[in-house]
């Protein structure tokens, strides 16, 4: 079993918090790079929240940039069923 990838983020309320790191992908279209994480709370439907943004792999800091365009929201809701379609195979 693989271990779980922890990132040390700090919130919009400047709270710092470790977040588990669920996959990270580099679109090769574009070449921007987003990573996929949780705090592991539950929305007020049971479902795992879900935060994602760009992030650049050569910036030591690791800063997150947010996400803007409908076009990389529907590219990293498609990479998220893809994961969790896998993540249903392994159990």
């Amino acid at each position: 079993m693989a271990e779980k990838a922890v990132m040390t983020v700090i919130n919009e309320q400047n709270e710092i918090m470790d977040v588990d790191v669920l996959f990270t992908f580099k679109n090769t279209a574009t070449g921007v790079c987003y990573i996929v994480y949780t705090e592991n709370t539950l929305d007020e439907k049971g479902n795992t929240e879900v935060y994602a943004s760009i992030f650049d792999p050569e910036d030591k800091t690791l800063a997150l940039h947010p996400i803007e365009t409908e076009e990389e929201w529907a590219l990293l809701e498609s990479k998220l069923r893809e994961y969790e379609r896998k993540k249903e195979e392994e159990k």
